[in-house]
């Protein structure tokens, strides 16, 4: 578990605004999200700063996160929009920077799935929302946390 005296920060990809900040207020107290991104575009542009210890230039303004900046991410996390191409750009973008782990579903979502199109069910959410913390639980418990890896979650 992470511990109770200092959330671990870490970064949220998704596509919508309403679900980051759900998904940011599911994670406390164990998990700070520091920033959210909204697009690959943002997430290529801020997340590169945020591995460098710099305040990121938002592409984006949103109201998910604490934009407490004092510490870099741990982590980078993704939503099932994001696709494997989409992932790989963000990646990309990073090369060289600190390490970090990335946290991303085990299975993106197709342009047909609800979940894509915001319409997935309370229980739906529930459940990937404490798959993604239980996953990120053990990163922390194992010492993963933080190193360079691709970390699998269900949703």
């Amino acid at each position: 578990m992470a511990s109770a005296n200092a959330p671990v920060p870490i970064v949220l990809c998704g596509a919508k605004v309403a679900l980051g900040l759900e998904s940011a207020n599911f994670l406390k107290p164990e998990f700070e999200v520091i920033h959210f991104c909204a697009s690959v575009d943002a997430a290529c542009a801020e997340i590169p700063r945020l591995l460098s210890n710099e305040q990121p230039q938002p592409v984006e303004e949103n109201e998910v996160g604490t934009h407490n900046y004092s510490s870099p991410p741990k982590a980078i996390l993704f939503g099932r929009t994001y696709t494997d191409d989409k992932l790989q750009a963000v990646r990309d973008s990073c090369e060289g920077k600190a390490e970090v782990s990335w946290v991303v579903p085990g299975e993106p979502a197709s342009k047909n799935e609800t979940i894509a199109a915001g319409h997935a069910t309370r229980a739906a959410l529930n459940a990937g929302w404490t798959n993604l913390k239980n996953t990120l639980n053990d990163l922390c418990s194992t010492g993963e946390m933080g190193k360079e890896g691709l970390y699998k979650y269900s949703f």
